[in-house]
């Protein structure tokens, strides 16, 4: 059988590999500059006033984690409240009932600075030296010499982190400590927290597949103890409706949780800062449990944080998961001192979980495969119950069955103060042909009232197009499977999309260098005034004709194959080819790479509408001409 990251390699492209990592060094705020430290008014770190108090922990059985994200700007420009944050725990562990604590990375800003790491080991001491106070270190790109290298390509004598944590020294501190993969850039731990052991596994900025094995090896000898997993970059932070913000995965995060995280079902939790902000996805792993994911990284606020840094709390007696983050900084200014700035908490929230459930008969029963993500699949949605996650926001979403990591996120479109349930809904109703169980209900108020889905499409780079730029697909098979309501109308719902990229037509001709005439619309698959299927591409030899099929029947399901061999697209419906497909050379398709598609909507970023009214059941984009036989419609 090949190896499971032998088939990750050949299914991504070196281009998207390096844009997806110069997008990630371009957000990590890092600075040349050797200035000096400045510091303004310290705060003493000590226990929180009473009025700041909010103990989550008062169940019998309850216990919290701590969790310090990026404390980069500290060590270098603010080590007081670096202090604040490790002091309060020092001072807190009994009263909170802090059973652990985890350092996401980026514990400096510059690697090369032992200042730097002088004043982050002083802070941290106070944890050092209480046995009662373990916690769990990784290195961020800041803490590495070369952030381009994977763990197994350093020079290990050479990087300082390995002066500060090493396996021996971390061993010498903790008995949580178990061990550490062959580069002590990976690590892993356990601890007791109320009646049962946890591990959590510590993984560096680029994990290499070496280790990832290693981790593997890992959960392999403790199958059935519930495990943490943190690293620094795994989930990045997305655009979301009216301010929100959506938990998307990076390409580092989908390389985990391809060959990690999905198929060990003790893995319930990831933690990872490295991307400005917060936000968090649930997703179903292998075995239809969930996992929760996040991201929290306060380091581009005030004063690179102002001291911010997240509890977790395990009520275990009411069977919840309690998310606050909290800063001791800030709470220990008077409260008539504090200023506008000096915020004590954010992003309270609770997660529901039943322990004994979640933590019974682990990696029994997976779910198989699957059986349309086949070889070439760039992105899949299946929008049925068996499909669809929750994020935090409670918002549904649906997870890239290819494993591409192109979430579908439910997007609101002014959508007033009717129940969303009255806009989009997950039905048992399905075709007969396909793989879903189930599918999406669209039932906007008009074309310009309601929800629709939303990927930014972190997956969908395709390949290097003539221009020199990405987002090319030489040849394709993209399929829809829709049904129209008896109740359609062209008066309201006429050219709603089904699936739509989010630019226009002269965006995507700018962006690869090509003199377009014609119409400036979004490229996608629209229903037409006359309930036909259009489908307005951009190929590499410009915009040419859009592809048309005859008039479709309401109540009835419809598979909507557009197949692209590099000269000519031609539209199959319900497996007969189209009149109006084939009549001039279409040289595959053009997207801005890594920018948002949409499901149910015919739009733009900044200007969405045209709601789609009925339902989908499945959307899959494959970068190669399928057979018939390989067509949702034959399966």
């Amino acid at each position: 059988m090949e190896h499971w990251h032998e088939r990750y390699r050949r299914s991504r492209s070196l281009f998207a590999m390096l844009l997806i990592l110069l997008v990630a060094l371009a957000l990590t705020g890092c600075s040349d500059d050797d200035n000096d430290r400045v510091t303004d008014t310290p705060a003493t770190g000590g226990d929180q006033s009473e009025d700041d108090t909010t103990n989550d922990t008062e169940a019998a059985n309850a216990f919290t984690l701590a969790v310090l994200p990026d404390t980069q700007k500290y060590s270098r420009y603010s080590p007081e409240r670096f202090d604040a944050q490790t002091r309060w725990i020092a001072n807190n562990y009994q009263a909170e009932k802090i059973a652990f604590t985890m350092h996401l990375g980026d514990v400096v800003d510059l690697a090369d600075s032992p200042q730097e790491w002088t004043a982050a080991m002083q802070s941290l001491s106070v944890l050092n030296d209480n046995p009662q106070t373990p916690y769990s270190v990784l290195a961020g790109n800041h803490d590495v010499l070369q952030s381009w290298q994977y763990d197994t390509e350093r020079d290990l004598a050479a990087e300082p982190y390995l002066d500060y944590f090493s396996p021996d020294q971390q061993a010498a501190r903790f008995a949580t400590f178990q061990g550490a993969d062959p580069t002590g850039f990976g690590s892993y731990h356990i601890f007791q927290g109320a009646e049962r052991q946890y591990l959590v596994l510590a993984l560096d900025w680029r994990t290499a597949f070496a280790t990832i094995d290693w981790a593997q090896s890992v959960l392999d000898a403790h199958p059935n103890m519930p495990t943490i997993l943190t690293t620094h970059q795994l989930l990045n932070i997305g655009a979301g409706d009216e301010g929100d913000t959506n938990a998307i995965f990076t390409d580092h995060g989908l390389r985990l949780w391809q060959g990690l995280i999905y198929d060990n079902d003790q893995i319930f939790l990831t933690i990872n800062g490295h991307h400005h902000g917060e936000a968090s996805m649930i997703a179903k792993n292998r075995y239809g449990r969930d996992v929760f994911m996040e991201v929290v990284d306060y380091q581009s606020g005030f004063w690179g944080g102002n001291g911010m840094l997240q509890l977790i709390t395990f009520d275990t007696d009411n069977d919840m998961l309690r998310f606050r983050s909290f800063s001791p900084w800030a709470a220990a200014i008077p409260q008539a001192e504090r200023g506008p700035e000096d915020e004590v908490e954010r992003w309270n929230f609770s997660v529901p979980m039943d322990f004994d459930e979640r933590f019974a008969g682990l990696n029994q029963n997976a779910l198989p495969a699957s059986a349309g993500n086949i070889d070439g699949t760039e992105a899949y949605w299946i929008l049925d119950e068996d499909h669809q996650v929750t994020g935090a926001n409670g918002n549904p979403a649906f997870i890239d069955a290819s494993g591409n990591g192109n979430t579908m996120q439910l997007t609101g479109l002014a959508p007033g103060s009717a129940d969303e349930s009255q806009y989009f809904r997950v039905v048992d109703d399905a075709p007969a042909f396909g793989h879903a169980r189930g599918s999406a209900r669209f039932t906007p108020n008009g074309g310009y009232s309601g929800y629709y889905l939303r990927s930014d499409a972190p997956g969908l780079t395709f390949d290097e197009a003539a221009s020199g730029n990405g987002g090319y697909l030489p040849q394709y098979t993209i399929e829809a499977v829709v049904r129209l309501p008896r109740d359609w109308s062209a008066d309201a719902y006429d050219w709603a999309g089904v699936l739509n990229h989010l630019r226009n037509v002269s965006d995507i001709c700018n962006f690869h260098n090509l003199d377009c005439s014609g119409g400036d619309t979004a490229p996608g698959l629209n229903i037409s005034s006359l309930a036909e299927m259009q489908w307005v591409t951009v190929s590499q030899n410009g915009k040419m004709e859009d592809a048309w099929s005859w008039e479709l029947d309401r109540e009835r399901w419809y598979h909507v194959a557009l197949v692209n061999d590099g000269e000519y697209l031609r539209m199959y419906v319900n497996g007969q080819q189209t009149m109006r497909s084939a009549q001039a050379v279409k040289q595959g398709l053009l997207a801005a790479p890594g920018r948002p598609w949409s499901i149910g909507m015919n739009g733009t970023e900044n200007d969405p509408g045209n709601l789609f009214f009925g339902d989908i059941a499945e959307v899959r984009i494959n970068s190669r001409v399928l057979e018939p036989s390989e067509w949702l419609y034959s399966q």
